[in-house]
């Protein structure tokens, strides 16, 4: 690790992304794999082919703090794996490593009431269309879908016949949850557990607090996962004690402070901050008057409380999460009247029109991969006027909250944080960064789950050093082709031979090049850590990959304490005069990007075109005491 004296790393929505979470591993300079002495490192298994397997176990660097950020499964086949490794790793630095929830993660707590015995003998025109989406297809139109589409051969099915847990499950998943590639993750997952352990679920209370790393390649044939085998697992990791999701959601918090930054999953805006939801709060369209969106405020006690320390609000939303874990606990599935279930509060604070758009979890402030947009802002008053004029609290649904709102930002700059960091929403392929030359705030949105670049050609991306060279890049923490080191044990001198200028690979496929973490993530990878001297003197450091290949490191400029600007570059997170905001420094250039909604463009400026076109920053106006 460099020469700081203190260090937080920063990861969110890996969602299941095991290989990623891998690659982020080995480039943090937070975390590193250690072995573990407790128990072998070795493991054989008749389901393995009695081939090894080595595991190791998570560990802080000296100095350090780790946060990881929310949605931790859902869209790969890594759900079950990276929750246990990071609560193991959480169970070992209670105090340096924070857990948060995400949306993803808070709404799996559905499936124990969902898909009880008692729910599915409801009748199918009773399970209607998520509240939230009215373009979704319900039960039964799904079901119906099947038949007419005859995909599994089921055109004489009954819709009874087809009402299964295994069809409710899919339904759930596809038309509810947003993640329909997530029943096969699942099998392809439970048959990676099975080969490496022998069976699923594991009995890890034997050994294993540590990870299958370095593992033989998995033949998806070796285990035959069925249907039912897949729906027992989601109801095994959300509903027993020992399961990875449940022993997250444990583990978790809504939010986190570390000195002069906070960290959720989702925005504090004017309508989050201060406000803790009601334990009562209910995940349905609210029947109570909407609150004031102009002012931070609830329209009576019932809907919530209003807390102006920062540092008590945070305390106070990280109660009601555990509170709400024991209501679910202690209830899991519906009373008899079908009006009330444990975990309700928690499931409604993970939906915006529940909260009238007030949730810190799923509010989120990224528009067209930057932080702000003019596309953004229209649409955010149009809907907080629908909002309060129609009383639609569906008016929230995918809306931007205001990244330069200086109400927030007095507010926690009262309270000693300068800088968010947030996932949630997709930022292209590296994180959006708000100059705290705005408001006052830093702000960093961290989401690259939607990082691949449809405009780039297979051919760019491939052999960009050349058809010798390839892709292949040293640097901090090489893999693969890679400078050859001698160990100086052998003469008392270290040999380093740095020379990848032969280092393409002719048995990698194209195909295998691109997209190695997913169809929608493609190649992109960001680092995101705070260093500096202590948690309220540091700065904001963003490194990795780009989705077009090029590596990145991008310093941003210091907080707190004497030390100026100079430490870092100040162009990073403005927006210049034609509407690019500058997102990173790669190759001696500017990676900059603009867009609205899904719709991401990139460029390359030099230095000399970002400073002719820098627009002066009109600083928002503070009123902090």
């Amino acid at each position: 690790m460099p020469d700081d004296n203190f260090r937080i790393g920063y990861v969110a929505d890996v969602e299941g992304h095991w290989d990623y979470f891998l690659e982020y591993v080995q480039r943090s300079q937070v975390l590193d794999w250690e072995d573990h002495e407790e128990h072998n490192n070795i493991l054989s298994t008749p389901a393995s082919n009695n081939k090894s397997i080595k595991f190791q176990r998570l560990k802080l660097r000296p100095n350090t703090h780790f946060v990881y950020g929310g949605d931790a499964v859902d869209k790969g086949p890594g759900d079950i794996r990276l929750c246990r490794a990071l609560v193991n790793l959480k169970k070992r630095y209670p105090d340096n490593v924070h857990l948060l929830v995400g949306n993803r993660d808070l709404n799996k707590l559905r499936f124990s009431s969902e898909l009880s015995d008692d729910d599915m003998r409801r009748p199918l025109e009773d399970i209607k269309r998520p509240f939230w989406d009215p373009k979704a297809k319900s039960y039964k139109e799904h079901l119906e879908e099947i038949i007419q589409s005859d995909a599994t051969n089921s055109g004489d099915c009954t819709l009874d016949q087809l009402n299964t847990k295994v069809e409710r499950l899919r339904w759930m998943l596809k038309h509810t949850l947003g993640c329909p590639e997530t029943f096969e993750f699942r099998r392809e997952e439970v048959a990676i557990l099975e080969q490496i352990y022998g069976s699923y679920p594991p009995n890890f209370s034997e050994s294993h607090d540590s990870s299958p790393i370095h593992s033989f390649p998995f033949n998806s044939d070796a285990t035959k996962v069925t249907d039912e085998n897949v729906v027992n697992s989601f109801e095994y990791e959300i509903n027993h004690p020992e399961g990875s999701l449940r022993q997250y959601l444990h583990h978790a918090s809504i939010a986190a402070i570390v000195g002069n930054t906070i960290f959720v999953h989702g925005a504090i805006d004017r309508l989050t901050m201060r406000f803790v939801p009601a334990k009562e709060s209910k995940f349905e369209l609210p029947t109570s008057p909407p609150p004031s969106f102009t002012e931070p405020s609830i329209v009576n006690i019932k809907d919530g409380t209003m807390i102006e320390d920062v540092h008590e609000w945070v305390k106070s939303l990280n109660a009601y999460l555990h509170d709400g874990l024991k209501d679910f606990e202690s209830r899991p599935v519906w009373n008899p009247e079908r009006t009330s279930r444990g975990g309700e509060s928690l499931l409604a604070i993970q939906n915006r029109p529940s909260m009238w758009g007030r949730s810190v979890v799923c509010n989120s402030y990224a528009d067209g991969g930057v932080v702000a947009t003019d596309d953004a802002e229209e649409e955010r008053k149009q809907a907080l006027k629908i909002a309060q004029e129609e009383c639609n609290p569906l008016a929230f649904e995918g809306i931007a909250s205001n990244v330069f709102d200086p109400i927030p930002a007095e507010w926690l700059l009262k309270h000693g944080i300068r800088r968010i960091v947030v996932g949630h929403k997709p930022t292209g392929d590296c994180p959006a960064v708000l100059s705290p030359a705005y408001t006052g705030v830093e702000v960093c949105a961290v989401d690259t789950s939607f990082a691949r670049r449809s405009d780039i050609s297979t051919d760019k991306m491939r052999d960009r050093f050349g058809k010798n060279r390839g892709d292949a890049m040293s640097g901090h923490k090489p893999t693969g082709d890679c400078p050859a080191v001698l160990s100086p044990a052998y003469t008392g001198v270290e040999v380093c031979a740095v020379d990848t200028s032969f280092a393409r690979r002719s048995d990698i496929s194209t195909d295998k090049m691109r997209d190695r973490f997913g169809k929608n993530r493609g190649d992109a990878m960001s680092v995101v850590e705070i260093a500096g001297s202590d948690p309220h003197n540091n700065c904001l450091e963003v490194f990795g990959t780009l989705a077009d290949g090029r590596e990145y490191f991008s310093k941003h400029p210091h907080i707190g304490g004497n030390i100026g600007a100079e430490t870092g570059d100040p162009k990073l997170g403005k927006k210049t005069s034609d509407g690019w905001w500058i997102k990173a420094s790669a190759a001696g250039h500017y990676h900059v990007s603009r867009g609205s909604g899904r719709n991401v463009e990139y460029d390359t400026r030099s230095e000399e075109e970002v400073t002719r076109l820098m627009d002066p920053v009109k600083t928002i106006k503070r009123r902090v005491n």
